[in-house]
């Protein structure tokens, strides 16, 4: 159609939507089955949060996919733990090689693991942090 001056008419843009854009674009939607149990404990997480189940969810499952292929946090006392048993290992090895082990070497061994395990973990965390960090310079 067009005016008497041979232009097409504008027209006013439609007002915007009461709904955020990007619940408009929102049209997929999945289900899945919960225990009684299993959701009173997502509604309660939803709830801490202050968000909607349903809010909570899309965030969880997308912070999880978003995740998935990125480093995990590690755990610093469960590599602790884990440099102490490599100690202790290594320790007993080297000397049940030469030996019979004696209740005070054990202890002795066991103490030196406790006493670096911290120290151990924390190094090895600094050494792996070293190796992802960029270059400055790159991008």
């Amino acid at each position: 159609m067009t005016s008497a001056n041979g232009k097409a008419p504008v027209t006013a843009p439609s007002p915007a939507p009461a709904v955020p854009t990007s619940e408009i674009n929102r049209t997929k939607s999945t289900a899945t089955r919960l225990t009684d149990a299993e959701f009173a404990e997502i509604e309660s997480a939803a709830a801490s949060a202050g968000k909607k189940v349903a809010e909570w969810l899309r965030e969880a499952a997308l912070a999880q996919a978003r995740t998935a292929g990125e480093e995990k946090v590690t755990d610093p006392v469960l590599l602790a733990e884990l440099m102490a048993l490599r100690s202790l290992i290594v320790n007993l090895f080297a000397v049940a090689s030469k030996g019979s082990l004696s209740d005070e070497t054990l202890r002795k061994i066991s103490t030196y693991a406790d006493a670096i395990k911290d120290q151990k973990a924390e190094e090895l965390l600094a050494r792996k942090r070293s190796q992802t960090t960029p270059e400055s310079g790159e991008k």
